[in-house]
């Protein structure tokens, strides 16, 4: 397994498989920020604006291939502000559902932090649901919940959950 940044020539190389990826995600109920119906075209247009952002070095697209199959993938967003140099927020980990349970979302989560220091963040940010897998590999990671929000958003069928609010520290 390679785990890479991609810049958005190497992403748009495999945006098919973003595409899958994301489109699989949703209709398995991850809550990524999608309902159903959702469809290729609708995770489409996701996908350039993420490529716009990269582009722009608003993010990082974080990705795993295992022979050249992208499998996962994780995003970093860069915090702009001028008072939050120090701060990223980690947004929509996912893993293609053939390679599940096999460390891959782990490999990322450890890529994001190692991105996130080389680049002098020192705290990240995240929100996930109550638990889903995501909270219990981030709370093995040693993630620190800070609150979570109850109906903060609807999963893919649109039931209201709670979400989760966890933070953590970097060493620079």
């Amino acid at each position: 397994m390679r785990i890479a940044v991609f810049d958005e020539n190497e992403a748009r190389l495999h945006v098919q498989a973003l595409v899958e990826m994301l489109t699989q995600s949703v209709e398995d109920g991850a809550l990524v920020g999608f309902v159903l119906p959702f469809d290729e075209p609708q995770a489409l247009t996701h996908w350039e604006g993420v490529f716009r952002s990269v582009s722009e070095g608003e993010r990082l697209l974080i990705c795993a291939d295992i022979d050249g199959r992208v499998v996962g993938t994780v995003q970093l967003y860069l915090s702009p502000e001028p008072n939050a140099p120090h701060r990223a927020e980690v947004y929509k980990l996912l893993v293609h559902r053939d390679f599940q349970r096999q460390g891959i979302g782990l490999a990322l989560m450890q890529a994001v932090e190692r991105e996130a220091m080389s680049r002098k963040r020192s705290l990240l940010l995240l929100d996930t649901v109550e638990g889903g897998a995501s909270e219990r590999l981030y709370r093995r990671l040693d993630w620190h919940e800070v609150g979570s929000v109850p109906h903060h958003f609807v999963d893919p069928h649109g039931q209201p959950k709670v979400s989760i609010y966890f933070m953590k520290h970097l060493p620079l």
